[in-house]
């Protein structure tokens, strides 16, 4: 039989000649098919691989599905004892994610190009197992000469697919074995076994999961597009476009944009595994609309790619945290994001969770009925939380909020109502929340003092404020800015804008603005010097070099300490040259460095 049928293949290849009374349908099909293709009949090597980072990105995405496949041959390996074979697995594009069997048997494929991260489809090698079960979604056996390219003739293949709801292919099981494996139809059986072990356990999975997704994309109050780990559609709004069913199960990437945009994957999580991914959505009219800035926005990259990135997110309606020093401007971003924001109409609503005693917090926020306990309103209180309806709610210091607040604020946000203390109706509510935070939330999950689910709702666009030390560029523009608001110009600017640059303003912004009110407090009329100027930095400043030293060193010595500093870094610590440079002896210079701690 393999003669006959290599005697039909050679006729095909040299005569374009086939006898379709011999030849299995599939079979022919397949042959025209890698024709149509351009397959080389005299190599079909597997030249099509993935970069390293590319197949790691594709593990990444089928971890469940290769996860099957390993367990499916300690489940079935006695079906293949005594067998010189490869169990591959690939995904739904026909890339070889997975194979097993002896390595020496291995080798020889991998000579063909047969190893994982490469396609083994008819477009690129003709014939094989894989690609026709990809291609009908029914299980094979292709033997010796079937195959279209001689690569492969050396082959026994069977392979099925796996499939997943509605009868996706998700990937395909092949076993390969040499051609001296006569073509029997138990091989195809077992194979077939595996498959449909896969598929089921693929399919309760993914019913489990998009149940649980769908729940979460109830919570959900914007416009969005709801998939899976692989990102294939399972749902979308329905005001995205029009008849959104027949996008069910395709790629995100297929989807045509012309009139709205991606704006955040938000990945949904499951048991500490990522199931699926919000992809949130923005208009391309909401994203023309005039972004108000009337800040100082500065000139640093840093700060211009941060609100380019404000620019993304303001107009959604997914939740905000900022996150940086004392004093970097967080309430600035938040009213911003809120002028920007679907919910502008609305109130802006701000509370330091740091400031409010714990005892008041609770009324603070979510309110109370009259008569609720003693020395309550007579007419109660509408909570700050309630007071955000249809407007933005912004918590500033959220680390310092009691647990027992956060347990409560989940709910809140979970169930969009509220219910003020001494009362039993639940009030519905539509806000936009803003949180933000001067420590590092991620560390406080891990030590336990905030809680994970917690977490996972607020921190779902956050937004890093680099602390002016970081962005020197934007002094200038502060102090000009500051000038002009005060209609004081002062001619000594440039030394001005020069000693604030070089100093670390742990306080940030504000206390820059402070040090700014003191120079006009003090030198309206009058010329400072840098000296003064540094003293004026540190009336206002914290851990100044004259407390940390009680009081020992004046600001003058401070001048002397920064100068003798530079000039070591300058001669890579060369005693002589620093102390040429600074006009003194070696020994006036050991003397000062050791009074200065400069070792």
């Amino acid at each position: 039989m393999s003669s006959e049928i290599r005697q039909m293949w050679e006729r095909y290849i040299f005569e374009n000649k086939l006898d379709s009374s011999k030849m299995d349908k599939m079979i022919i099909d397949s042959w025209k098919l890698s024709k149509k293709f351009k397959v080389n009949p005299n190599e079909g090597i597997g030249n099509k691989i993935l970069t390293t980072s590319d197949f790691q990105k594709r593990l990444k995405e089928n971890e469940t599905l290769i996860s099957l496949a390993k367990r499916s041959l300690d489940r079935f390996g006695m079906l293949f004892k005594n067998m010189d074979f490869i169990l591959v697995l690939t995904d739904a594009d026909g890339y070889i994610l997975w194979q097993a069997g002896p390595e020496s048997l291995q080798g020889i494929a991998r000579e063909m190009g047969f190893l994982q991260g490469s396609q083994w489809t008819e477009s690129v090698v003709g014939t094989n197992a894989i690609g026709i079960a990809l291609r009908t979604k029914e299980a094979n056996i292709i033997h010796g000469y079937e195959h279209f390219a001689k690569a492969s003739q050396q082959w026994s293949c069977v392979s099925s697919p796996i499939l997943g709801e509605n009868s996706q292919v998700k990937g395909v099981v092949d076993l390969s074995m040499p051609s001296h494996y006569p073509k029997k139809i138990d091989f195809l059986v077992r194979v077939q076994l595996i498959a449909d072990y896969i598929s089921e356990a693929l399919q309760k999975k993914a019913y489990e999961d998009q149940k649980y997704m769908l729940q979460f994309y109830s919570t959900k109050k914007q416009v969005g597009i709801l998939c899976d780990s692989s990102m294939t559609i399972l749902h979308i709004s329905p005001d995205l476009i029009e008849n959104p069913e027949n996008m069910i199960g395709k790629k995100l990437t297929h989807l045509s944009k012309s009139e709205w945009l991606l704006v955040k994957e938000e990945p949904i999580w499951k048991e500490q595994e990522c199931v699926g991914y919000f992809v949130s959505v923005l208009k391309h009219e909401t994203k023309n609309k005039t972004f108000h800035f009337p800040y100082i926005a500065g000139r640093s990259q840093t700060y211009r790619d941060l609100i380019e990135e404000v620019k993304i997110v303001a107009p959604t309606s997914a939740p905000i945290h900022l996150f940086g020093e004392t004093g970097t401007g967080k309430e600035v971003l938040a009213k911003t994001i809120h002028v920007n924001s679907p919910f502008s109409n609305g109130r802006l609503v701000c509370v330091n969770c740091g400031a409010l005693p714990e005892n008041l917090m609770e009324s603070e926020l979510f309110g109370y009925e009259k008569g609720a306990f003693t020395g309550a309103h007579a007419n109660g209180y509408q909570g700050k939380i309630e007071q955000a309806h249809n407007g933005t709610l912004f918590l500033d210091e959220i680390e310092d909020m009691p647990a027992s607040m956060q347990s409560d604020l989940l709910r809140v946000l979970q169930e969009k109502k509220i219910t003020r203390i001494g009362g039993s109706k639940e009030i519905p509510l539509h806000f936009r929340l803003i949180t933000a935070s001067n420590q590092n939330l991620k560390k406080l999950v891990m030590e336990g003092q905030f809680r994970e689910d917690l977490f996972y709702r607020i921190y779902v666009c956050p937004l890093h404020i680099p602390p002016l030390r970081e962005r020197k560029e934007d002094i200038c523009e502060f102090i000009k800015a500051f000038e002009e608001s005060n209609s004081w110009f002062p001619h000594w600017e440039n030394t001005l804008i020069e000693v604030a640059e070089q100093n670390q303003w742990n306080g940030n912004i504000r206390e820059l603005n402070n040090f700014l009110e003191r120079c006009y407090v003090y030198y309206r009329e009058r010329i400072p010097s840098k000296e003064q100027l540094v003293e004026l930095i540190h009336k206002g400043g914290l851990n100044t070099q004259a407390e940390t030293e009680g009081d020992t060193t004046n600001f003058k010595d401070q001048i002397e300490k920064e100068q003798i500093k530079n000039a070591l870094l300058q001669h890579n610590g060369n005693i002589p040259l620093t102390a040429e440079q600074l006009s003194m002896s070696k020994s006036t210079l050991y003397r000062k460095m050791k009074k200065y701690h400069l070792n």
